[in-house]
C-alpha cells in the first residue's frame, strides 16, 4: 500500500503545474502607455510608436497603418485623449482587444468610443493591428486613467489553432452574409450573452438585450468580410469587412469591426462596432 501511494506522490510531482490563466493586464497597460505617449509626444508619433507594420486603420476605406502615418507631417498634437473601459484577452494571452471613451483636451464631453485590437510581438512586445473609433452617443463620465475595468472572461473552449478558429468564423461570417436570412438578424443569433456593441449616434450596448436591439435597428445592410486573424490559441477572433445599406436613396458603404470568442455553445460575437466612412 504504501509503495502505491508512493507511486502516486511521485506522479503528481511528475505532473506539469496548471497552466496559469491570461488576463488582460498587459494589454490594459499597452493601452494605457500608447495614450499618455499621444499626450506627451503628440498623436500621429504615438500611433507610429504603437502600430504593427501591418496594422490596419480606416482612412477613409482600409489601409496600412504605418503607410497612412508617413504621410502626418510632424508627430499630431497632443489633445486626443482616450482611456480603456474594457478589455479582452484570448486564452494564449498574445492577443487582445480594448474599446472605451475618447474625447479632445479642451474641448468639453466624450467625442466617441474607440476600439484597438493588440497582438504581442516576437520580442514580447504589444502591438496594434486594428485602430477605429465610432460616435457613441456617451454623457461620461470619462473612465478614469487607472480605474479598475471590467474585462471579458477568458474562454475555456478553443477550436486547436489560429488557423482553424479563422476558418470556422470565415465560415459563419459568409453564412451570415449569404445565408438567406436579414444579415443583421442572422448576426444577433450570434451575440454572446455579455455582447458589447457601439454603433454611431446610440448609447454602447453592454448587455445581449440592447446589444440586440443595436444590430436588428440595422434593418437589411449587407456585409462583406475583408479581413480575419486569431490568436494562436484558436479562441478568439478580429473580423473587418463591409456593411453596405440603402441611406437617403443612396447605397452607403461603412465597415464593421468584431471580436468573436470560442463558446462551448460555439463561436459567438462578445464586440461589434460599425465605423462610418469619414466625410459620409
Amino acid at each position: 500500500m504504501r509503495a502505491l501511494l508512493l507511486a502516486f506522490a511521485l506522479a503528481a510531482c511528475a505532473s506539469p503545474p496548471p497552466p496559469q490563466t491570461a488576463n488582460a493586464d498587459a494589454i490594459v497597460a499597452a493601452e494605457r502607455a500608447f495614450a499618455a505617449e499621444a499626450a506627451e509626444r503628440g498623436w500621429a508619433a504615438a500611433f507610429r510608436r504603437w502600430a504593427a507594420a501591418d496594422a490596419i486603420t480606416l482612412s477613409p476605406d482600409p489601409v496600412n497603418a504605418q503607410e497612412n502615418l508617413a504621410q502626418v507631417p510632424g508627430d499630431g498634437e497632443t489633445t486626443l485623449d482616450w482611456r480603456p473601459a474594457y478589455a479582452g484577452v484570448s486564452q494564449s494571452g498574445d492577443f487582445g482587444f480594448t474599446t472605451g471613451p475618447f474625447q479632445i483636451r479642451g474641448r468639453e464631453g466624450i467625442v466617441g468610443h474607440y476600439f484597438t485590437v493588440w497582438r504581442r510581438q516576437r520580442d514580447g512586445s504589444w502591438k496594434w493591428i486594428f485602430d477605429a473609433g465610432t460616435g457613441v452617443r456617451d454623457p461620461g463620465p470619462a473612465v478614469a486613467i487607472d480605474a479598475d475595468i471590467p474585462t471579458l472572461p477568458v474562454a475555456l473552449e478553443t477550436s486547436g489553432s489560429a488557423e482553424a478558429a479563422v476558418a470556422e468564423v470565415t465560415a459563419i461570417e459568409s453564412q451570415i452574409a449569404n445565408g438567406g436570412a436579414i444579415p443583421s438578424e442572422a448576426l444577433s443569433r450570434r451575440l454572446a450573452h455579455n455582447a458589447r456593441v457601439n454603433r454611431p449616434g446610440a448609447a454602447a450596448a453592454a448587455d445581449r438585450a440592447s446589444a440586440v436591439a443595436l444590430v436588428l435597428a440595422d434593418g437589411g445592410v449587407g456585409y462583406r468580410p475583408l479581413r480575419s486573424e486569431a490568436a494562436s490559441s484558436g479562441d478568439m477572433v478580429f473580423t473587418l469587412g463591409e456593411v453596405r445599406d440603402q441611406h437617403e436613396g443612396a447605397e452607403r458603404l461603412r465597415y464593421y469591426a468584431r471580436i468573436w470568442q470560442r463558446r462551448p455553445e460555439g463561436w459567438r460575437v462578445v464586440f461589434d462596432e460599425i465605423v462610418p466612412r469619414r466625410g459620409q
